[in-house]
């Protein structure tokens, strides 16, 4: 590998942190904007536990999924998302960028303290290079542990 291909590589990698940054971000800042900009218009999602059977991609409209996540999310006060340990493999104009995480998720319990739902587990992120950047067609949640999971929340 020349010097100009390690240098992409690395410049690949800090664009891909950035973007899955953004996911972060955007879902606790509820910036929902910035949370579409990160997917291409059509993305493939599966969100589930390790113990779970082989997991089935859902192909889905990025806005509406969008929505979908705001509906869940908005559901509570407060949520903050801890992403870590990025393991991130760029092949040319591919990638694969796994990461811990963990999130928890705060609401009012009505009786002046809150409940929290607090989950585990990584994601695992592919990417592909477009001419606006890094983007996210396909990605999984796999979640290892979860506590305090309020009643009617889905994945």
């Amino acid at each position: 590998m020349t010097d100009q291909e390690k240098l992409q590589v690395l410049f690949d990698r800090a664009e891909i942190s950035e973007v899955v940054h953004r996911y972060a971000i955007g879902i606790d800042s509820r910036d929902w904007k910035l949370f579409r900009s990160i997917f291409t218009d059509e993305i493939e999602v599966w969100l589930g536990f390790a113990t779970d059977a082989k997991p089935e991609l859902r192909r889905r409209n990025a806005d509406k999924f969008t929505e979908q996540a705001a509906r869940v999310i908005t559901q509570f006060a407060v949520t903050q998302h801890f992403l870590t340990d990025y393991h991130i493999e760029v092949n040319s104009n591919d990638a694969v960028c796994v990461c811990y995480m963990q999130a928890r998720h705060f609401n009012p319990d009505g009786k002046g303290g809150q409940t929290v739902w607090d989950i585990g587990g990584y994601y695992t992120y592919h990417l592909t290079r477009t001419a606006n950047g890094w983007k996210i067609p396909k990605y999984t949640l796999t979640l290892t542990w979860e506590e305090n999971r309020p009643p009617g929340v889905r994945l």
